[in-house]
């Protein structure tokens, strides 16, 4: 008799335990808020987003059970190294803006339905966004794309179209409706070509950025005076108008800040001072005469040099891509294994970082999210130099070392050799590296990446000066 008792107890007991674990996690899962913003930030709160996408979550009560120390904690550490929605929803609370990079992975976990992991919810029952959720995730990307695109559109005299929205990129607009100073553009293209920004003459803007060369120099790291090599690759200078920051580390907010650097690098172009440079300029009565019809009683100035090289530089805007008129709207711009490419590259998360009209440049991520960096470095067999350290580098803090601006793909396939620091000689290579790292399918057939290569290959555009060669060997003189 005792043991029937106990027989039917614990079966009893297990129903009961199960019932109230079920309750507590199925939970506070109601919307209360009227807000989209506020209804948004419950899905993330009532889901357990914040366990894993946060820096510095709580430990699961369970986790301090013997057993179960150290239980997710791989998934907690790449969740945030993904996107952290801690900070997406302490901008939301402030009424700041969300970067549109993770708006964009934020739609495309929930079209995949591939969070929370399966681990997780296993254990967290009803985790997984309801109907009603998911529909409130769709409802406020739309609400933050249209917010972004109608921002966009306004600063660069962009035609509208509803239809961007729905897409985590956007065709590029077109330079000649750009407002841009004519006069001091035409200088800016003289001094990006004009070798006395460096100490000994031999270097220009253009030595590295060479403007029939869709931007860069083809080489694994940027060469300056004196024979001198950097330590990372020199990204192309068309489309960088649109970065959110320059610099690989994003040390300069703009243009004009990164036009001013490598004249006073002494790797790169070597002087130690500006006013150097404004007084081998001050030589030239011509370009003194130049200076003085544009910028008046200023003169030539680091200011004036800089402004000038930055106005030229928004000009250098390659639209009219074929993917860019397949976006906007001829849909036989694109074979069909092209577009299944960008539906793959869409699918696979390379458009949750590679996202807006230059496809890229919108925000810093980390190299190696679901595979540590350490082995990236490890098995390209060289010693670390500061360029290799990314956002750190600037910031000084730990949380963004090997973190790196997403380069915009826009001519991607003409601008090799690929990554941070050109190591990649095929464009092949550099996809299954950023699968391998950064997303979570680490080895992708060959079909997946042939057809997103072919994709790639697309976003080759047009502009008057690609085939810029009225200075030669990038000099005035």
């Amino acid at each position: 008799m005792k043991n029937k008792k106990i027989l039917i107890i614990i079966p009893v007991a297990l129903v009961a335990f199960v019932a109230v674990y079920a309750g507590i996690m199925l939970s506070g899962r109601g919307i209360t808020a009227t807000e989209l913003d506020a209804q948004f930030v419950q899905v993330i709160e009532n889901n357990g987003c914040l366990q894993c996408h946060a820096a510095d979550p709580d430990a699961f009560w369970y986790q301090k059970l013997p057993g179960f120390t150290g239980l997710f904690e791989k998934d907690m550490t790449n969740g945030y190294r993904s996107i952290d929605l801690e900070k997406v929803v302490n901008q939301i609370n402030n009424g700041e803006p969300v970067n549109i990079a993770d708006v964009a992975k934020i739609e495309q976990s929930t079209l995949n339905n591939d969070m929370p992991v399966i681990q997780y919810t296993i254990v967290h029952w009803g985790a997984d966004l309801n109907a009603k959720e998911q529909q409130i995730v769709y409802d406020w990307v739309r609400e933050k794309r249209t917010a972004h695109v109608e921002a966009f559109a306004a600063e660069y005299n962009m035609a509208m179209n509803d239809a961007f929205i729905s897409e985590p990129v956007m065709p590029l607009p077109d330079p000649a409706m750009f407002n841009v100073n004519h006069q001091k553009a035409m200088l800016g293209l003289d001094l990006f070509h004009d070798t006395r920004l460096s100490i000994d003459s031999t270097i220009s803007c253009a030595s590295c950025h060479a403007l029939d060369n869709v931007g860069q120099d083809s080489s694994p790291h940027a060469r300056g005076v004196g024979s001198q090599m950097g330590g990372i690759s020199a990204p192309s200078v068309y489309n960088a108008v649109f970065n959110v920051q320059q610099f690989w580390n994003g040390r300069e907010p703009d243009l004009q800040g990164q036009a001013g650097g490598p004249p006073v690098n002494l790797i790169e172009m070597g002087y130690e001072s500006f006013d150097d440079i404004v007084a081998e300029l001050s030589k030239d009565s011509t370009m003194v005469a130049r200076f003085a019809s544009i910028y008046g009683a200023e003169g030539i100035t680091q200011n004036s040099i800089t402004d000038a090289i930055a106005e030229f530089e928004r000009l250098l805007v390659t639209n009219n891509s074929p993917f860019d008129k397949y976006l906007l709207g001829d849909k036989t711009a694109l074979t069909s294994e092209e577009i299944q490419g960008y539906e793959l590259f869409k699918k696979n998360y390379c458009a949750t970082c590679h996202v807006g009209a230059s496809m890229g440049g919108q925000s810093f991520e980390r190299l190696g999210t679901v595979l540590d960096a350490a082995v990236y470095f490890e098995e390209r067999g060289t010693e670390q130099n500061g360029d290799d350290q990314g956002l750190f580098g600037f910031t000084g803090l730990e949380d963004d070392r090997y973190k790196y601006k997403v380069p915009n793909l826009r001519n991607v396939a003409l601008t090799g050799p690929w990554m941070h620091d050109g190591t990649h000689v095929t464009l092949e290579d550099a996809v299954r590296t950023m699968f391998r790292f950064n997303t979570p399918t680490a080895n992708p057939s060959d079909e997946t990446v042939e057809k997103i290569v072919l994709f790639l290959n697309t976003l080759n555009g047009e502009n008057e000066y690609l085939d810029y060669k009225n200075v030669p060997s990038n000099k005035l003189r």
